[in-house]
């Protein structure tokens, strides 16, 4: 600004400036005018300042000072973010920015297309948003009346946890989307992807700590799991806090141990697996650190103190639920619950233990898991990175005697502990990915200071590798986004249970456009479908969910407007069933493919329905008959009709063989033996329905038969169920049914053998 003369614009705050002075001397009586013409720069419109000075009675001399506006060329702001870039550097160590970029890195391919891969939201997803919602509608009160109840019931057992609670915070903010509720589970991840970058800096290199993130990220189990809200991955990334603070523990941080402690629970809470992976984890480090423990005994009692703090809600949980565990082993058809000596029982544990450890199942393709956990060809470690994984483990053996290096090593034997429970899967599993990624990173590290002494450079290579890293990791999201779709051809039940969101989608479109339109939506395409109906379509659900078996198989009158929503195996059953006049299709979703894979459209029973269906009810009544032998004896049967087996597998004490009725439930036997039996007890194989079975047992100087019942739960496995008979007379006569508890009629009633004792 001009110290005397007229007032100008203030420069805009962005701009720099340009300052010049000025002398006037000016004569008794005299009047100076100065204008000052200029341009900020050669793109800008020309301005101008004026300054108007009158002199005194004496000469005068003034001086004048201008600040004309600048604005900053491209090269000013090159200079000052050079500048910027060279201060930081100065305050950060570069190996720290590297960090953070592989962390957003990591992050950006959790969050890009969240929601549209994997393909499929499945229900174990969406049941924790639904518990969530239920937990905050009751009060955060449990099933038991519990406050903040320790496990949640999901399906028939409580093998849902603290994922739950994670995703409280949408439910009461009111959000609800697949984004959301994976948004909640790929951040908790960010937990595992930090924890191994310092992991591998306060062990292996502390320069490094991105190497070990960028490999973590484009692990393929992983990178799939991670973009899921499946629990596995949440108690993981829990898992390897713990791993983090016990090391920083055993290396002088006691504070660590707090932290170590706290996220240990959090991974029990989280995963059923998780509980035997952390109990012999924990095993295995106070066996080989009980040195360490005993010397600092005097500090640890605040730890074991809050150890057993975090142990209560697990003991509230077995107070209140008695038998839980064993019922949880039971759904998984353990075979730590059959009736088999516990030395088989130990070997089973070791071959699934093994299964666990083979590194083929790690890093080549199989198919041992289902299309739905794997990522086609790769193997779910990655093949690729197998010799780094080879090299980073014989280095770390190296030195077993280095306590965070046996760790690391334990962490790899008590990965398969959880699943070998039951049997190996990429879920129970999935506790391998974190060492794995340890000792694939110091494999990969080994080669780039190889390198480094081949061509003598330091900070340059590790930014080369770096970038060549991060793009591969964009290459792998763009692989898996643009191929991942069709990489299987099976979307239905037995595959990819893709449609969810597209389905319920179309649904609510219709409904939208009037609110009155009945649909019936077949379940028979997915796992959990009622979850997923209440996930999309809120409480209560506005439509039905049942099987078109259920319009075939018996007569069920509908509004001629109803809308029928069904997968490609249910349409074919409507064309084929013959009880439909031909239908009116009026949208069809799609699978990736093209296929089609979601059909809606309008049905209509052919006008001879009614005579159709009592016919059928008729023929169900009816039993077919043969004569074959039994233990030997000669007996004439009678049995409902069967679409599956022979009458004979029913008595060839063979667990491979069964009959399945057409659509009779109960599936009824009638038995008429040559001979008087003598017979103490009835054995059946059956599947893991619940199911109902009734015994009429008539002896030969009897008219009425003894009538024996008994019920079962359902149980997802081929189990056998003895019924004993009290009298324990001589039969001629007997009549079996057997009914599953939950299926109306008609049905399919599957038995495998029937024996007598």
């Amino acid at each position: 600004m001009p110290i005397e003369g007229e007032d100008r614009t203030e420069p805009e705050k962005d701009a720099r400036q340009i300052r010049i002075d000025a002398s006037v001397d000016l004569p008794p009586g005299s009047e100076f005018h100065l204008t000052l013409r200029y341009r900020p720069d050669q793109k800008s419109a020309y301005r101008t300042t004026e300054v108007n000075i009158a002199g005194a009675d004496v000469p005068v001399k003034k001086h004048l000072a201008f600040n004309l506006d600048r604005l900053p060329s491209a090269a000013h702001w090159y200079d000052q973010i050079l500048r910027l870039i060279k201060t930081l550097s100065l305050r950060f160590d570069s190996s720290l920015w590297l960090f953070v970029g592989a962390l957003l890195v990591y992050y950006l391919l959790r969050l890009i297309h969240l929601a549209d891969f994997p393909i499929f939201f499945f229900t174990d997803e969406a049941v924790h948003t639904m518990l969530a919602y239920d937990l905050v509608k009751s009060g955060f009160v449990g099933l038991s009346g519990e406050f903040l109840p320790t496990f949640f019931k999901s399906g028939s057992t409580f093998n849902a946890g603290f994922p739950v609670y994670l995703q409280v915070l949408p439910v009461v903010l009111g959000i609800r989307s697949v984004f959301t509720t994976r948004f909640i589970s790929a951040s908790v991840t960010l937990l595992a992807a930090a924890g191994i970058g310092l992991i591998y800096e306060k062990i292996y290199n502390n320069r490094r700590g991105w190497l070990a993130v960028l490999v973590l990220s484009i692990i393929p189990a992983w990178f799939y799991h991670s973009r899921t809200a499946f629990e596995t991955v949440e108690a993981v990334s829990f898992y390897t806090i713990f791993l983090l603070g016990y090391i920083r523990y055993r290396n002088g941080e006691f504070r660590w141990l707090y932290v170590s402690l706290v996220s240990a629970a959090m991974a029990f809470y989280s995963y059923s697996p998780a509980r035997v992976v952390m109990a012999v984890m924990a095993v295995l480090l106070l066996i080989s650190d009980a040195r360490f423990h005993w010397e600092n005994r005097k500090q640890l009692w605040k730890p074991f103190l809050l150890g057993l703090l975090l142990a209560l809600p697990y003991f509230r949980f077995l107070y209140l639920h008695p038998g839980e565990n064993q019922h949880h082993l039971e759904m998984l058809d353990s075979y730590w619950i059959s009736p088999n000596p516990l030395i088989w029982k130990l070997g089973e544990f070791g071959k699934a233990y093994l299964a666990g450890l083979n590194p083929f199942y790690w890093f080549l393709p199989n198919e041992i898991d289902l299309s739905r956990h794997i990522m086609k060809n790769m193997g779910h470690l990655g093949w690729y990175f197998l010799p780094f994984f080879i090299g980073g483990l014989l280095i770390s053996i190296k030195k077993l005697k280095n306590t965070n290096y046996r760790v690391m090593l334990f962490a790899l034997l008590a990965a398969p502990t959880g699943a070998a429970v039951a049997a190996i899967g990429i879920t129970r599993g999935m506790f391998m990915v974190i060492p794995a990624a340890f000792f694939i990173t110091i494999g990969i590290d080994y080669c780039i200071d190889w390198l480094n002494r081949k061509i003598k450079i330091k900070w340059s290579l590790d930014l080369i590798v770096f970038t060549v890293l991060v793009l591969i990791n964009f290459i792998f999201l763009d692989n898996v986004l643009t191929n991942g779709p069709v990489w299987f051809p099976s979307y239905g039940m037995e595959g990819m249970q893709y449609g969810g969101v597209q389905a319920f989608s179309r649904i609510k479109e219709i409904l939208k456009e009037d609110p009155s339109t009945p649909i019936v939506f077949s379940p028979d395409w997915a796992n959990g479908t009622d979850v997923l109906a209440r996930f999309h379509m809120g409480d209560p659900v506005p439509i039905e969910l049942a099987s078109l078996n259920a319009y075939i198989e018996q007569y069920r009158p509908f509004k001629e407007n109803t809308i029928f929503v069904m997968p490609p195996d249910d349409f074919n059953k409507v064309i084929n069933s013959g009880k439909f006049e031909p239908m009116n299709v009026i949208d069809v979703i799609n699978y990736p493919d093209g296929s089609p894979g979601f059909i809606f459209a309008h049905l209509k029973y052919i006008p001879s329905i009614k005579e159709v269906f009592e016919k059928e009810k008729s023929n169900r009544a009816m039993l077919s008959a043969a004569q074959i032998k039994i233990n030997g004896w000669d007996a004439k049967v009678a049995y409902s009709r069967l679409d599956m087996g022979n009458i004979e597998n029913l008595f060839d004490n063979n667990p491979a063989t069964l009959i399945r009725s057409e659509t009779a439930n109960p599936l009824v036997l009638e038995v008429n033996f040559s001979h008087p039996q003598s017979i103490q007890s009835v054995i059946f194989r059956i599947g893991g329905s619940a199911t109902q079975f009734s015994v009429y047992a008539q002896s030969e100087n009897s008219d009425t038969p003894d009538v024996y019942r008994l019920s079962v739960r359902d149980i997802p496995k081929i189990r056998q169920v003895e019924l004993p008979l009290k009298s324990k007379g001589m039969y001629t006569r007997m009549r079996f049914e057997v009914r599953t508890i939950f299926d109306g009629e008609p049905a399919h009633v599957h038995l495998w053998d029937l024996g007598f004792k």
